[in-house]
């Protein structure tokens, strides 16, 4: 598969609310990596909004930085003060260079700039070639990871999803054998012979009692892990297994993985706070922190030897 084919719809401009404007930020930042090091400015990215009929262009004005309109100019200065905040809050973490009101590829790339990529690509899913399912099937063994690092080193903790090398078969007996480990007992037995689903259930993880045969009221942790930007609905898949498959004996940490960084500016708050759930939430700041000591690891995944590094290599001139 050569670099040409990767990239797609990049005109494709995006349409969520603008109060949510890490989704534009995203935007830019996909913009600056496939530039491939050269600077994306503010009047760069008016150039790719500018036919969006969203806005009205003053026919009697020349188009440049200078006459742009000012509610357009307004909104994206406040995308790239967003942009700024990231690139303190990231740290060594950030691929982009930001300065003047403009975002630029860095000249030389780490793995942990690399790292921040797959993230931004796993958000970014709408402007790459379906190539199967690499990305969020990545993106569940990184939640993994950063899962285990949250947890103390004595958690449990396995992929339960389609990648899972324990969880096998139908969802009856994937269920049967995670209500095993638990040592609780199926709530429902009317499961269809051929569903091999997961029921939304991503990832598991128990801290169990040691020598103890009693394991009610133990923390466990149900995790979904979601890349698309339908989200809202998936925080709660998780409670189908507590709400119909096992007998819990005393609730359960729902926990919910994304590759967004739903920040403001001010990075104190999440953009979306009015629809993020109650239970534990992990965006792309929180996942990347917990990663930092696995990177060597993660370099292995197949997306980086593919989809990443055809995404650096590529190169589109963006105006």
């Amino acid at each position: 598969m050569g670099v040409i084919k990767l990239i797609q719809n990049i005109g494709d401009t995006p349409n969520e609310s603008y109060f949510t404007e890490h989704y534009y930020c995203d935007y830019v930042e996909f913009l600056a990596l496939i530039n491939n090091k050269d600077i994306v400015s503010i009047s760069d990215i008016y150039d790719r909004f500018k036919e969006s009929t969203d806005i009205q262009v003053n026919n009697n004005l020349p188009i440049n930085e200078s006459h742009v309109d000012e509610k357009w100019r307004n909104r994206i200065q406040e995308w790239f003060d967003n942009i700024a905040s990231r690139d303190a809050a990231f740290d060594n973490f950030y691929p982009f260079v930001v300065k003047n009101n403009n975002i630029q590829l860095k000249d030389s790339l780490t793995d942990c700039h690399k790292l921040y990529i797959f993230l931004l690509l796993s958000a970014s899913q709408k402007y790459i070639k379906k190539l199967g399912n690499t990305l969020p099937e990545d993106f569940e063994k990184v939640s993994l990871i950063a899962l285990k690092n949250y947890l103390p080193d004595n958690a449990i903790s396995h992929i339960f999803g389609t990648n899972s090398d324990r969880y096998k078969g139908t969802l009856k007996s994937k269920i049967a054998l995670l209500a095993d480990d638990l040592k609780y007992k199926i709530k429902a037995n009317n499961f269809q012979a051929n569903n091999t689903g997961d029921a939304g259930l991503d990832l598991v993880a128990w801290l169990s009692f040691s020598n103890d045969d009693n394991q009610n009221n133990m923390q466990i942790f149900l995790a979904q892990c979601a890349t698309g930007k339908q989200w809202e609905h998936k925080q709660h898949e998780t409670k189908k297994i507590t709400n119909h498959y096992i007998d819990f004996k005393s609730e359960a940490n729902h926990i919910f993985f994304m590759p967004y960084d739903c920040r403001n500016t001010d990075r104190s708050s999440f953009a979306e706070e009015n629809i993020i759930f109650d239970g534990l939430f992990f965006d792309r700041i929180r996942i990347l922190y917990l990663l930092k000591n696995e990177i060597d690891k993660i370099m292995n995944f197949a997306s980086f030897n593919s989809i990443v590094d055809y995404a650096i290599s590529y190169e589109e001139e963006i105006v």
